[in-house]
């Protein structure tokens, strides 16, 4: 059946995945018919057919209550993005859960706030940095979140108190306001609050030169 399918042009972008997109669901002749693009679950602890052939490529296990993103449907199997893989699901083992999908899209539009926030302080402290420096700033944000003294969400850290200067300042109220946050410091947010640490750990920076410690651009981080 998968030898035969003809492919889609193209892969499905990771930003497909944080598109709230509505889901419909329809009868098709042979198998369910999911819109391309929609968020379906899977029902039971199963298997991912990985590209390029699902009877002979590799399985991937997905879990129950996974969500993954419709790329294309057929009559035994349908062709998913799940957990960072993009393969096959067999429909029985799929369905729509309206609770576990909003749950999980309330989840995408949390994280894509913390990042949003987080690249408005990088912009605030380091806009006029190379990108090493930008992802660097949200390295030390990050490790902060991540460290047992400090608060341990990312706005909580940016808004305790005699840490960050700029977050009490017009520049980062205007840039959270108006969106105007520019792309190299959303980039550096990304990286950063996917794991991306190039400061070795390190929960402070101040002006290169003020202390040691390692120097990126005009930042010192110790």
């Amino acid at each position: 059946m998968c030898n035969s399918k003809r492919w889609l042009k193209g892969l499905l972008g990771g930003a497909m995945c944080l598109t709230l997109i509505a889901v419909t669901k329809q009868d098709a002749e042979a198998g369910q018919s999911y819109e391309v693009g929609s968020y379906i679950v899977c029902t039971e602890d199963t298997n991912l057919f990985v590209l390029p052939d699902c009877n002979e490529g590799v399985v991937t296990p997905i879990a129950k209550n996974s969500i993954a993103v419709v790329v294309e449907n057929d009559e035994i199997y349908t062709k998913v993005s799940c957990n960072g893989a993009e393969g096959y699901l067999y429909q029985e083992f799929i369905d729509y859960d309206a609770e576990l999908i909003e749950a999980y899209k309330a989840e995408l539009l949390a994280k894509s706030e913390d990042v949003r926030m987080m690249a408005a302080m990088i912009q605030c402290e380091a806009g006029n940095q190379e990108f090493e420096g930008q992802v660097a700033v949200g390295a030390v944000i990050m490790n902060r979140v991540k460290a047992p003294n400090y608060p341990n969400t990312i706005a909580e850290v940016l808004y305790q108190p005699n840490q960050f200067g700029p977050a009490d300042s017009v520049l980062f109220a205007s840039l959270l306001a108006n969106d105007n946050i520019k792309d190299t410091c959303r980039e550096a947010a990304k990286q950063a609050y996917t794991g991306v640490d190039n400061v070795g750990g390190a929960l402070h920076f101040r002006r290169a030169g003020s202390r040691e410690g390692l120097v990126i651009g005009s930042h010192v981080f110790y």
